[in-house]
């Protein structure tokens, strides 16, 4: 009886650490649903000279990179109140990397917006790009939620008025406040530790409006 109540002792505690959403949020319309299987649908980002290929290929939107710099492919409409989920693939087999998705990403500037990002080594953060710099709103940190290394991972980020909110595999890790953005075009970006690359395949994005209860 002592161990069976130690373990559930143990699992209370766990429970008690998970981190628990402030806001909750409302689906509305679906603004974009897309499965990447024609090439015209997303921005091309293609640098080879420097290491970078953002394309869609086999019917998933491709990201290679070798660079320590978000690098981010955008879609081509304004959105305000949205929630965006895509599933995500690591094919490489660094670990210290960083991926996901960005919103209310300034076109003419691609490094300003929302950044919601996921780790190989299993570690996530939300950040903020403002003039050529990413900003820390949510240091990294590890999150049991992620399938590490060649995992996949379904993200769902959540930028409606100044909330912002991280849900992965359908668990909320974490969330943020802050203004700065308003609208901008829905992203998805990539990043890699010097001397290593990001191979990451995204699919089956959804985009909604949606509004906080």
């Amino acid at each position: 009886m002592r161990a069976i109540w130690g373990v559930f002792a143990v699992l209370m505690a766990l429970a008690a650490c998970a981190p628990t959403a402030s806001a909750r949020y409302i689906l509305s319309d679906t603004i974009q649903r897309e499965d990447f299987d024609a090439g015209y649908v997303w921005e091309d980002r293609i640098n080879r000279a420097d290491g970078v290929e953002f394309r869609v290929e086999d019917g998933t939107y491709r990201a290679r990179t070798i660079q320590t710099g978000f690098v981010a492919a955008l879609n081509a409409q304004t959105h305000t109140d949205v929630v965006i989920e895509v599933e995500t693939t690591q094919l490489s087999d660094f670990r210290n990397n960083a991926y996901g998705i960005l919103c209310r990403a300034d076109p003419s500037n691609n490094g300003n917006g929302y950044y919601f990002l996921i780790s190989g080594d299993g570690y996530f953060s939300l950040r903020r790009g403002v003039a050529e710099r990413v900003e820390s709103l949510i240091e990294w940190t590890r999150a049991r939620a992620i399938n590490q290394d060649r995992g996949i991972n379904r993200l769902r980020a959540v930028c409606i008025g100044d909330y912002l909110a991280l849900y992965i595999n359908g668990t909320f890790v974490g969330e943020a406040r802050d203004s700065r953005y308003a609208s901008g075009f829905a992203g998805l970006t990539a990043a890699v530790a010097e001397g290593g690359q990001a191979d990451i395949s995204f699919d089956d994005l959804t985009i909604w409006s949606a509004r906080v209860e």
